[in-house]
């Protein structure tokens, strides 16, 4: 007997299978499946036959090679289709580049123009001025810059600075009043050097959101110094080949049109169909935009305080380079030449300490500091510019001067830069662009029409080293508002007026 015969059943606990059916069970053998030759032989067949098909077309054509995409080093892709952030900036790049050539240059031999020309006493009259069209402008701007496309905006302004330009290029040529004609240039070139790039950072805050804004402005701000380092060269360097080629030294003044035009016509083009193309499109009036921004500084007490600083500290800055640029010529005299290169030097070595600063003392000092810290720095260097430029005035040194210049331009273009740039990061993004021209270009405009008066008294009477003195006087008066900016900075940025609302810009992108 096999073990299978004697063996019990292991499952018969199990109850027994009962059919629910009437009838007999019906049982049938299944159908053989069809068999296939090729199928028994190689059941993956048509793997090899789809390899050999692709191997015969590569032997035809050849590998065809991939494209890669190359990336600036630590640069960050906004879309999946690998546009650069550096590739979309470049356009806004070159125009600060041009602009900031077209501004210090203009500035730098505008300014002696005017001084040889009408004297220091001509300053008065040109400063009080050139504050109240910078301040009519920047409302007019301030009244559309959210409204209209930025780009229209651009344009318009481009092509009414390029008018202007040639209008005073042409009564200067003609040798009509050739003191109003400088003192026209000078005035355009002051709102060349403050609004127009003022409405390209809005073009960039438009294009890039915080976290590409971080990689990419410090980018575009190096070609914006840059730029304020050729037409400082240039203002330094050309009276010497001019005077040679028997050529007037207003002869450079006409790339500001040109770069006007460029403006107007080229960034807009290049920046056609970017998130730049359009503005916030809200109808709203003067009267509303305007309170919109005060309402924010009224709001956030530390900011009124610091825009109070503010304008107090440019008054003092702007009455200590009056006091500057009727020093040097006391001392220098009248031709226009000498005047120009020592000008130009000055200006040109303090920025080149600025580009030393920004590359490696900064962000250092911004993070030891704190934001409220760096914005005392530029009062008390106002106080104390203020008194070398005194002592220069007094012992006929054209080297205090520069020092003394030199402390209130340093830092403004520098640290106090980076300060309120990180300060104006704080407000939402609704408000910034407003906030910005309040008090970005407000203190510049009051800083020009108060600087006149100030310096009238030492002007008028002859006692030039009692202008940069008044000066220090002045941004003496703010250091308590700094000071106070500096106490209740942290306070303050727990005020919900600084709170954010949320845009979705992935949403646009299409992420």
């Amino acid at each position: 007997m096999s073990e299978s015969e004697g063996a019990e059943d292991a499952w018969d606990f199990l109850p027994k299978r009962q059919s629910l059916s009437q009838g007999p069970p019906v049982a049938g053998s299944a159908p053989a499946p069809e068999t296939n030759a090729d199928s028994v032989d190689d059941a993956w067949g048509f793997l090899s036959a789809r390899k050999a098909e692709v191997l015969a077309r590569i032997d035809q054509r050849g590998v065809p090679e991939a494209v890669v995409e190359h990336r600036e080093r630590g640069e960050f892709r906004a879309d999946m289709g690998g546009v650069s952030l550096k590739r979309r900036a470049v356009p806004m790049a070159r125009v600060l580049l041009l602009v900031s050539v077209a501004g210090f240059l203009t500035e730098a031999v505008a300014a002696t123009q005017i001084i040889s020309l009408g004297g220091p006493r001509a300053l008065l009259i040109v400063y009080p001025i050139g504050g109240i069209g910078l301040l009519l402008v920047a409302l007019l701007q301030f009244r559309f810059v959210d409204q209209a496309g930025r780009l229209k905006v651009l344009r318009i302004a481009g092509l009414g600075y390029a008018s202007a330009f040639v209008v005073a290029l042409l009564m200067l040529g003609a040798s009509v009043v050739p003191v109003v004609a400088v003192a026209i240039i000078y005035l355009l070139g002051d709102q060349l050097n403050f609004l127009v790039p003022l409405l390209v950072w809005s073009l960039a805050g438009d294009e890039f959101n915080v976290a590409e804004g971080r990689k990419v402005f410090g980018w575009i701000v190096a070609w914006t110094y840059a730029g304020q380092v050729l037409g400082l060269v240039f203002a330094a360097t050309s009276p010497l080949l001019l005077n040679q080629l028997d050529v007037p030294l207003t002869i450079v003044l006409v790339v500001d049109p040109i770069v006007c035009l460029v403006v107007a016509f080229w960034l807009p083009h290049k920046l056609k169909g970017t998130f730049a193309a359009a503005g916030l499109a809200r109808p709203e009036s003067l009267k509303a935009s305007i309170g919109s921004a005060r309402d924010f500084i009224n709001g956030v007490p530390v900011w009124r305080l610091f825009f109070i600083s503010s304008m107090i500290t440019f008054v003092g800055g702007m009455t200590l380079f009056i006091g500057f640029m009727s020093s040097e010529e006391q001392i220098i005299g009248d031709d226009a030449t000498k005047l120009q290169i020592y000008f130009g030097s000055v200006m040109l070595a303090s920025l080149v300490i600025c580009l030393i600063l920004q590359k490696f003392f900064a962000e250092r000092m911004l993070e030891k500091l704190g934001i409220p810290g760096v914005l005392m720095i530029l009062p008390l260097a106002t106080v104390f510019g203020g008194i070398l430029v005194s002592v220069g005035i007094l012992t006929s040194n054209l080297a205090w001067l520069a020092v003394g210049l030199a402390a209130w331009f340093i830092p403004r273009w520098s640290i106090d830069e980076n300060a309120r740039r990180a300060a104006l990061a704080l407000v939402p993004d609704e408000r910034r662009t407003r906030v910005s021209f309040l008090v970005d270009l407000l203190p510049v405009s009051v800083g020009l029409i108060a600087a006149g008066p100030v310096a009238a008294l030492g002007l008028l009477t002859d006692q030039l080293w009692a202008v940069p003195l008044a000066a220090a006087i002045v941004a003496g008066v703010a250091v308590p508002f700094a000071i106070k900016v500096r106490r209740g900075w942290a306070d303050s940025l727990l005020n919900w007026r600084l709170r954010r609302r949320k845009q979705n810009r992935s949403s646009i992108l299409g992420e």
